[in-house]
């Protein structure tokens, strides 16, 4: 039995990313994002508790005690038995921020045996557009209607995005390194958002990803997701000019290109 989280923060592709993960058979992710306090209104230590047991499945799944094991997990709100009940690896994501106490997490996931993928967006403005559009203008992959159409930024509200993105990044950074003093290097697998925004990215992400988790079979198949902001800054933003003026100068400049 193969366990793993997908550590994230918003608008970074980690919808895209759990549920190719989660295409093969053998892979079974219980809910969405079933650890988040929006989702579940209980402690630390519950949730905590809830993911050592949907980590820890039975090996017989055909008795009581596996029917025991899903009334049990099924005490979370958001949990999906698996269609599967043969399922070598689990799994599902979860926000770096959700469970606060990192070193009770880290303990629970060593004690498992689980791996970690810690998944990060290194382009800071196109992260800050990515949230500005989300949470401003309702524009994101979730309505499924491919990219939309670009965006006139307030650029006062917009550099808000902008160190909300630089904050998130840096709790991101602050969690992988806990999680390397205690899990070790050889238990996580940083992902980056900028390494799967092409298809030969794709590939290569599932075929990495496959290695480290141990799974067979898994590889980029068509999502139901579709990236809603152009790539390219000019292309997504009505008025680029004053957005490049605004930045030209500061470390952010070297994020408006590339």
């Amino acid at each position: 039995m193969r366990s793993f989280l997908l550590v994230f923060y918003g608008n970074t592709g980690s919808s895209w990313l759990i549920q190719t993960i989660g295409s093969p058979r053998t892979v079974y992710i219980p809910a969405f994002e079933p650890l988040e306090k929006w989702a579940w209104e209980v402690t630390e230590a519950e949730r905590l508790e809830w993911m050592r047991t949907v980590f820890s499945p039975p090996d017989d799944r055909s008795g009581a005690e596996y029917r025991a094991w899903l009334e049990n997990v099924g005490q979370n709100p958001h949990f999906g038995a698996p269609k599967n009940p043969a399922f070598s690896v689990v799994g599902f994501k979860m926000h770096s921020h959700t469970i606060d106490d990192h070193a009770a997490l880290l303990k629970t996931l060593r004690d498992l045996d689980s791996k970690v993928i810690v998944l990060q967006r290194t382009n800071r403005i196109k992260h800050a557009l990515s949230l500005y559009r989300y949470h401003e203008e309702g524009k994101s992959q979730f309505d499924k209607s491919g990219v939309r159409p670009p965006s006139e930024l307030d650029l006062e509200v917009f550099h808000r995005w902008v160190k909300e993105s630089v904050a998130l990044h840096r709790q991101s950074k602050a969690f992988w390194k806990e999680a390397v003093a205690l899990l070790g290097r050889d238990a996580l697998e940083r992902v980056n958002y900028e390494a799967f925004i092409d298809e030969a990215g794709k590939v290569e992400t599932m075929e990495r990803l496959a290695d480290f988790l141990g799974i067979d079979g898994l590889s980029y198949t068509a999502s139901v997701f579709k990236k809603a902001t152009p790539d390219s800054l000019e292309a997504a933003v009505v008025n680029f000019d004053e957005l490049a003026a605004r930045y030209a100068g500061t470390k952010f400049q070297k994020h408006l290109t590339g």
